[in-house]
């Protein structure tokens, strides 16, 4: 046998089933361009898909502010003085706890620490 057909495993695979998913988390850094009691438009360099669900984690004022958001619409964006281009993503809240519900609506209304 060649060495190129040599287990090298100490241990061997199990292949999975196709009805098996697991989640790899991923950050992704974005611009947030603005914000509303509904939802986000922000900007990235990198595209996500119409559907997509994610965390979004910021400081509003002084408050932490951290819901989950589904990307809803995408656009290629303009390019940015760097040469890359941006893609703009806008997203809805889907969860929204009471701390965040109140942190973006005292964000809006202009009452920021």
């Amino acid at each position: 046998m060649s060495q190129a057909f040599l287990e090298r495993r100490r241990e061997p695979r199990v292949p999975m089933s196709d009805d098996q998913t697991i989640g790899l988390p991923m950050a992704l850094t974005v611009r947030l361009v603005d914000i509303s009691a509904g939802g986000v438009l922000l900007s990235s360099s990198q595209k996500m898909a119409l559907g997509r669900r994610a965390r979004l984690h910021t400081i509003l004022g002084a408050d932490p502010f951290n819901v989950e958001v589904e990307v809803r619409r995408l656009a290629d964006g303009s390019l940015e003085s760097n040469g890359r281009g941006r893609y703009r993503i806008g997203a809805v809240f889907t969860t929204l706890d009471e701390a965040s519900g109140r942190s973006v609506n005292r964000f809006l209304s202009g009452n920021i620490q």
